[in-house]
């Protein structure tokens, strides 16, 4: 099987840098590609199915949201999705990139920029929906908001710049109203998958059916029987069904 080349770069946002990192299938010939958003806080990198795609024709650009894992600024909520279209801004005008041939694939939270991205930008072909937060309205019911918060800063410490974390639970609150990806998605008109493991207790089967009866574009719904919230003993399985559907859709 043909090699790869893995390059780290740096994407302009703004007067921020980006970090991150490239996946580039063999040969200069403009190729179709994949942006994948990590979840919350992005521990779960998808590097192996970067590189698996890569290694079967799709450049791939892993990418970090401003404040997070090193990337410049402060992290909120609300500069996940302008984050990510600064991903593509950058990644469409690389001259190995087919400009017309751009999926989005995401992880978890990372549900927020790519609905909220591919409601309204049309250079977005397709997207992966891979254990996606689907009802962010759900934070602010009566008794869950103080919990998730201090779950969410307790496992940033170290990875994501937090700053003042009053307003920080603020930023957190206001993305359950005005980015849900429950309200995006319907807005959708690109093909869209949803995968999600049958013992996932984090974004739960339930909860990620919901986001998919919600959408209206074509779409494909892929339980991954035993598989968790990271794929942690269902990665091959998980990497297939993602390349199945862009060698269809993309």
């Amino acid at each position: 099987m043909a090699g790869i080349t893995i390059n780290n770069v740096h994407i302009n946002h703004g007067e921020y840098k980006l970090k991150g990192r490239v996946y580039r299938a063999s040969g200069d010939d403009p190729k179709p590609s994949a942006i994948i958003c990590h979840g919350y806080p992005g521990d779960t990198k998808n590097m192996d199915l970067a590189e698996e795609l890569a290694l079967n024709g799709y450049n791939v650009l892993v990418f970090y949201y401003m404040g997070a894992w090193g990337s410049e600024g402060t992290y909120r909520f609300r500069n996940l999705t302008p984050s990510a279209k600064s991903a593509l801004d950058w990644l469409v005008e690389q001259p190995y990139i087919d400009p017309k041939r751009v999926a989005l694939i995401s992880h978890s939270m990372g549900a927020v920029p790519l609905t909220n991205l591919m409601s309204e930008d049309k250079r977005v072909k397709t997207g992966v929906l891979m254990s996606p937060a689907s009802d962010l309205s759900l934070w602010m019911a009566e008794g869950v908001v103080d919990t998730i918060f201090e779950g969410f800063t307790s496992m940033s410490v170290g990875k994501l710049a937090m700053e003042d974390l009053d307003e920080y639970k603020a930023d957190m609150i206001a993305a359950g109203t005005n980015l849900n990806p429950m309200d995006k998605v319907d807005f959708i008109t690109a093909p869209l998958m949803v995968i999600v493991g049958s013992k996932d207790d984090i974004t739960t089967p339930k909860d990620c059916k919901a986001l998919y009866e919600k959408a209206t574009s074509d779409k494909e719904w892929v339980l991954t029987e035993g598989a968790d919230h990271s794929y942690t003993e269902h990665r091959l399985p998980l990497q297939k069904s993602v390349l199945d559907w862009l060698n269809r859709k993309l």
